[in-house]
């Protein structure tokens, strides 16, 4: 009836959860590994590595001001971000454009 395919239903649904937590750990403890492998031939290369990559990860997504000692505020042009920007045909970025009146 019923409760039996609503027992199968989530019989399915906690096989796949399984077996998506298994492998996303399986892949956690491989890249583990691979550090750790890296880390035992270079260990100050594979820090700094560590340390820098986590550095991108958490800056990366922030709004960057550069101060110079010297100078003050110095503008930033963020490069990464012009490239991500979506562009016309013309090649003008698609913020630039007017609509055309029809």
């Amino acid at each position: 009836g019923q409760a039996r395919g609503r027992a199968a239903q989530i019989r399915e649904e906690a096989a796949a959860y399984k077996d998506r937590v298994v492998k996303e750990a399986q892949g956690e403890a491989q890249r583990f590994i691979s550090i750790y492998d890296e880390y035992v031939k270079a260990p100050e290369v594979t820090r700094k590595r560590l340390f820098l990559e986590t550095m991108e990860s958490v800056i990366g997504n922030s709004n960057s001001i550069i101060i110079d000692d010297k100078q003050g505020v110095v503008p930033y042009l963020p490069l990464n971000e012009i490239g991500k920007q979506p562009t016309t045909q013309a090649g003008k970025p698609a913020a630039a454009t007017q609509p055309e009146a029809k």
